[in-house]
């Protein structure tokens, strides 16, 4: 309950005085999970709706599903990923090596009043390891199997003065394209990037990051015979963080970060080329965030946000195209107030403007959260929250017509309990009031352009429960339950989606992990899935050991997805398959 999480309040605290739903993906949880990519190991999260779609690409949300929400907001070291097609992450070109990662904080509920926009749905925050003596040195890894075809990576470390240490790494891995069984369908991607924390006095450190990334993703739909699709992306980051301590509980931290990607997206048809589309995406950041105590019992932050996005479009075939720019200010504050020592009162809000080719406006997000610690070992919180995205612009007909985007009211509680060094629970329960969900469509009489209607709305609740059990040094069980239930109204579900139509009602796991020897792991991961929107139930079932064959070689056997040859996940016909992987990693 000690660990820090940066994920809850833009800052790190303890995750026992964090008042929101967070879950902690911690490294040994990572290592023996042998899943080799984020959003695999998302799926480890409670609460968390992760669905394979096509190789490399994953349907990711929180709670009320992807409908009206557009998944989450996702993080590296607490600054943004973004791209616009879907306004979904490129999870095939975000394929860190497992080896970097420290840890992976989520937040379940919404933090918009944080994060700002895209946050509605939670936020997940991939924090990668300080470059220091635990990174020093050349680590290499490989790997072959099955679906994990081949791979490797490796990370080397160097200490570059008194104050100063860096890493660089690289990954490169081929996957295979799952069921049907295609010639083409697969996950290729090559990256290479670094890492360097410097101290440039007492009180200021400096970190910079950089990552490019190659990769290709071929697939085939079995439901439309013939066809199949090219996804080549190729771009990266560098990202620069400037913290500056002027004492006790008072910092300055300014984050500045630059992405660029190339997207060509090449269909085909019976062999023959049939579309090609092209991408062209700049992204510039900016945060400053200024945060001191004024009095004891008070903590004071405030910051602006600046973010500028330049999209270039190219239908290849039909020689047309398009570019068009969006630009966001944000500005978020927060204001800690301890009434005693077990309650704190934390008051925040994010007031954001976007303008931008598909949508514009001012989004306010105010929130409320009061943590309640009576004793070392347990948490009591609660929180209410008001996220609303930016409403969405079309033109239609020579007339702007504007859509509203839906907005979201959340009621949380929740509960984190230690029972001595061995056993933690946590549970949280939600109600979501959704409003303004589109539910109609109706004609401007004098320019024939085409109105929308917002009288749609759904009450949703559920909750998380998670157990962590070490009833001996040489063993950890976990197990979590999630569930959602929503009843829409005002919404034909003949014409649009409901949200409890695109919910799994259920989601279950557990984690076994025991080591009968020092230097020998055996681990198993379970996992369930509800039938949902015409997806079967499903169920997963990992296995791994690993032999640590003397203090710089380990290996290791994983088989995944082995309760079914292949089962579906998604809107698509490509499904995940059992398979399984040999690897070998040594440190020099």
């Amino acid at each position: 309950m000690e660990v820090p999480v940066e994920v809850g309040s833009r800052q790190s605290q303890s995750l026992a005085k964090t008042a929101a739903s967070v879950f902690v993906l911690n490294e040994p949880e990572i290592r023996r999970s042998g899943m080799r990519s984020v959003p695999e190991l998302l799926r480890l999260v409670p609460g968390l709706i992760i669905a394979q779609d096509v190789p490399g690409a994953y349907g990711f949300s929180s709670r009320l599903g992807e409908y009206g929400f557009a998944g989450m907001l996702v993080l590296i070291d607490g600054q943004r990923l973004y791209t616009t097609l879907l306004r979904r992450e490129y999870w095939q070109a975000i394929d860190l090596p497992i080896e970097i990662i420290e840890r992976i904080e989520v937040v379940r509920g919404p933090g918009g009043s944080r994060w700002g926009d895209k946050a509605s749905q939670g936020v997940i925050n991939i924090v990668t390891k300080k470059a220091s003596e635990r990174t020093q040195g050349l680590r290499l890894t490989g790997w072959m199997g099955s679906e994990e075809r081949i791979g490797g990576s490796f990370r080397l470390g160097q200490n570059l003065g008194e104050h100063t240490d860096m890493y660089l790494y690289g990954k490169m891995a081929q996957r295979d394209g799952g069921f049907p069984d295609v010639s083409g369908d697969r996950w290729d991607n090559n990256s290479i990037g670094g890492r360097i924390d410097t101290e440039l006095d007492d009180d200021t450190r400096l970190t910079v990051d950089g990552l490019y990334h190659d990769s290709f993703i071929g697939d085939s739909y079995e439901s439309f015979a013939g066809f199949s699709s090219l996804n080549m992306i190729k771009g990266g980051h560098i990202k620069a963080k400037l913290r500056i301590d002027h004492g006790e509980n008072h910092f300055t931290e300014w984050r500045v970060g630059a992405d660029a990607y190339d997207q060509d997206i090449r269909d085909y048809l019976g062999n023959a080329p049939d579309e090609f589309l092209r991408y062209r995406e700049q992204l510039f950041d900016t945060m400053l965030m200024h945060s001191w105590s004024p009095t004891p019992g008070h903590q004071f932050t405030i910051g602006a946000v600046l973010r500028s996005l330049t999209v270039e479009f190219h239908r290849v075939f039909a020689d047309f195209g398009r570019e068009y720019n969006e630009t966001r200010g944000d500005v978020f504050v927060a204001w800690d107030w301890d009434l005693s020592n077990e309650v704190r009162l934390t008051l925040g809000g994010n007031l954001g403007y976007q303008d931008g080719d598909r949508t514009t406006g001012i989004d306010t997000q105010p929130d409320i959260r009061l943590s309640y610690q009576p004793r070392d070992d347990t948490t009591i919180w609660s929180a209410i929250s008001a996220n609303k995205e930016p409403d969405r612009k079309t033109i239609d007909s020579g007339l702007l017509v504007r859509r509203q985007a839906s907005s979201l009211t959340a009621f949380e509680v929740g509960l984190r309990r230690r029972f001595g060094e061995s056993f933690l629970v946590q549970a949280d329960v939600f109600y979501y009031l959704v409003r303004d969900q589109e539910n109609g469509q109706v004609t401007e009489p004098v320019s024939g352009a085409t109105l929308f209607l917002t009288d749609g709305k759904t009450n949703a609740f559920g909750g998380e429960i998670h157990t962590s059990w070490k009833p001996t040094n040489k063993t950890k069980l976990t197990a979590f339950l999630a569930m959602t239930e929503a009843d829409s109204r005002n919404i034909d579900p003949s014409q649009y989606p409901l949200i409890e139509d695109e919910v799994p009602r259920l989601r279950r796991g557990m984690t076994a992990g025991y080591e009968p020897v020092p230097g020998l792991e055996l681990d198993a991961t379970l996992l369930y899935t509800q039938a949902w929107s015409n997806i079967p139930t499903w169920w997963r079932l990992d296995l791994r050991v690993a032999w640590r064959a003397s203090e710089t070689t380990s290996i290791e056997l994983v088989g995944q997805n082995l309760t079914d040859p292949q089962h579906i996940e998604y809107f698509y016909d490509e499904q995940p398959q059992r398979g399984g992987y040999f690897l070998v990693t040594h440190q020099f």
